[in-house]
Parts: structure tokens; C-alpha cells; sequence
């Protein structure tokens, strides 16, 4: 009987110990791919035509699908649309005078990066 009791007293001990131990801290934020010459890479090159309003954008790799968003200088979402990368590889939009002082924004929903519009 004193063996049992002992035997209850193990278990809840072993049951409790990770209830009371580490838990794991959800991190917010991008993590950013560095080359030994500590420069930062961003796989996308963007370009605007300021003759025409034309938005050029390069995806030097494959990064999947991604969101890219134009927004005016209200913040407001004028051009949305989802690119598959890997069949797309140059996305180009014409912008009208609106976005002149926008943003392009481009998201694959853990990376984010932004470029000012001006033309």
C-alpha cells in the first residue's frame, strides 16, 4: 500500500513538472537573410517609369506568392494583387497621378518590404 501511495506521488510530480516549466515566446517581426559581407538581400527590384506611371517590379528569386499593395499618400488601397513569383517574374501596374506620393508595399505574410513612390 505505501508502494502505490509512492508510486502517485512520482506521477504527479512527473505530471506537474511541465506545467511549471518553459514555455515557448511566440517572436513577432521578419528575420532578415545576411551574406558575409553583412549586406542586406531583397530579392525584388523596383522601378517607375515617371513619364508613364509604369511600376516595375523584378523578382530575382523565386519567393512564392505574394501580395503587393500600392496605396496613395491618404494611405488608401488603390492596387491590390496576389503574384505567383514563380511564374511572374517582372509584375508591372500603371499609376495614375493619385499614387504619386504613394507606397508599394509587397508581403509574403512573414517578410514585408515597402518603397515611397514619388514621380
Amino acid at each position: 500500500m505505501n508502494l502505490t501511495k509512492w508510486m502517485c506521488l512520482v506521477a504527479a510530480c512527473i505530471i506537474a513538472v511541465p506545467a511549471f516549466g518553459k514555455r515557448k515566446v511566440p517572436l513577432r517581426g521578419s528575420w532578415e537573410k545576411k551574406y558575409k559581407d553583412n549586406k542586406l538581400f531583397i530579392p525584388i527590384e523596383s522601378s517607375i517609369e515617371e513619364t508613364t506611371g509604369e511600376l516595375t517590379l523584378e523578382f530575382t528569386e523565386d519567393l512564392g506568392d505574394v501580395v503587393v499593395t500600392v496605396t496613395d499618400a491618404s494611405g488608401k488601397t488603390v492596387y491590390q494583387e496576389t503574384v505567383a513569383t514563380g511564374n511572374t517574374p517582372n509584375w508591372t501596374v500603371f499609376l495614375d497621378e493619385s499614387v504619386q506620393n504613394g507606397t508599394v508595399t509587397v508581403t509574403d505574410g512573414v517578410n514585408l518590404v515597402y518603397g515611397e513612390i514619388s514621380f
